[in-house]
C-alpha cells in the first residue's frame, strides 16, 4: 500500500498529459501509485498514457462520460493510498512537491497544500493562483472561514487530503459536477486542520481551454459554490455568509445575462440576490491587483 496515490483525470489532454506526467516520475518522494481515470477521451491520451511503464501508473477508462465531480469518485475510489494527491492533466509539480508536502503529516492534518503559480504558453509565471495571499504566508491550521472568507483559494493540483476523510464524507455528491476541489476543502477543513508548504510547488496552466473557460461550465462554477455557502450557513459568522451569498449570486446572475434564454432570471437574481455595485467594482479590483504586482513583490519571489 503506497502512502500516497496521485489522482489524474484525463478528458482529452493529449496536449500537455506528457508533461504533467513526467513531473509524476521526476518526484524525489517515491512511495506512491498513480490513478489515470480516462473519461472517455477521443484524442491521443491513452497513447500517450502507454508510453510509461512505470507499474505505479495504473489507467482506467470510464465507461461512460460523466461530469468531473463523478469523475474524481470513480478515481478515488480506486485508490490505495492513505493521502490523495490530485493533479490535473495540464499541470505541471516541481520535483520535491510530495517530499514537502509528506514531511508536514500530523494526525490532526486533512489538507496539506502548497504555493501555486499560473503560467502561460510563454513558460513565464504570470502570478499566484491565490491572488489573496499572493503577498503573505498561505493559512494553516483552521481554514474552514478562510475558505469563504476568500473563495477557493486551493489550487486542486497543489492538494493533498487525506483518504480516510473523503471516504468519512462518502465522497462527492452527484449534484457537485464541476466544484469537486471546494467541496472536499469546505467539508474537510470543518473537522480537520490544514498545513501549507509556502514554497512553490504547483504551476497551473492558463490556456483555452481551462475549464473555467468553458460556456458550458461557467454557470455552474458560479451556482455549486453558492450552494455549497447556503449548506454551510449555520457554522458561518451570518455577515460573512450573507456577503458570500451576494457575490456568488451576482457573478451568477452577470453570466445568466448574457444569454438571451436566461437574461431575464439574471436580472431577477442581481436586483433580489446580487449588486450592482459589487459587480461595477469588479474592474478596479483587477486594476489595482495589477498594480499592487508591480508595485510590491510577492511572498514567492
Amino acid at each position: 500500500m503506497p502512502l500516497v496515490t496521485i489522482i489524474i483525470n484525463i478528458r482529452n489532454g493529449a496536449e500537455y498529459l506528457r508533461e504533467a506526467l513526467d513531473s509524476v516520475l521526476s518526484q524525489t518522494f517515491r512511495d506512491w501509485e498513480a490513478v489515470i481515470w480516462d473519461d472517455c477521451s477521443t484524442d491521443d491520451s491513452s497513447e500517450v498514457v502507454r508510453g510509461y511503464t512505470d507499474r505505479r501508473i495504473r489507467y482506467f477508462l470510464s465507461p461512460e462520460e460523466t461530469h468531473l465531480g463523478r469523475a474524481r469518485n470513480n478515481a478515488i475510489c480506486q485508490a490505495t493510498g492513505r493521502w490523495l494527491a490530485f493533479l490535473d492533466q495540464d499541470d505541471i509539480w516541481t520535483p520535491d512537491k510530495l517530499e514537502k508536502q509528506m514531511a508536514l503529516v500530523q494526525d490532526d492534518v486533512g489538507i496539506i497544500y502548497g504555493r501555486t503559480v499560473m503560467f502561460d504558453r510563454s513558460c513565464l509565471a504570470l502570478r499566484d493562483y491565490d491572488y489573496f495571499h499572493e503577498f503573505m504566508p498561505l493559512p494553516e491550521g483552521d481554514i474552514f472561514t478562510e475558505l469563504f472568507r476568500h473563495a477557493c483559494f486551493i489550487a486542486m493540483s497543489s492538494a493533498v487530503l487525506r483518504r480516510s476523510a473523503v471516504i468519512d464524507l462518502g465522497g462527492i455528491p452527484d449534484t457537485v459536477q464541476v466544484a469537486p476541489d471546494y467541496y472536499l476543502y469546505v467539508a474537510i477543513a470543518h473537522r480537520y486542520s490544514a498545513r501549507a508548504v509556502q514554497d512553490i510547488i504547483c504551476r497551473y496552466r492558463v490556456h483555452p481551454g481551462n475549464m473555467t473557460k468553458s460556456p458550458t461550465h461557467r454557470f455552474r462554477i458560479h451556482k455549486e459554490p453558492l450552494e455549497i455557502v447556503r449548506s454551510w450557513e449555520p457554522y458561518l459568522d451570518p455577515a460573512l455568509a450573507s456577503y458570500r451569498k451576494m457575490t456568488y449570486s451576482t457573478a451568477l446572475a452577470f453570466e445568466e445575462l448574457k444569454h438571451i434564454g436566461t437574461a431575464a432570471s439574471g436580472a431577477r437574481r442581481l436586483v433580489s440576490d446580487g449588486s450592482l455595485a459589487w459587480l461595477l467594482s469588479r474592474p478596479f479590483v483587477r486594476a489595482w491587483r495589477f498594480t499592487r504586482r508591480r508595485l510590491q513583490r510577492s511572498y514567492f519571489s
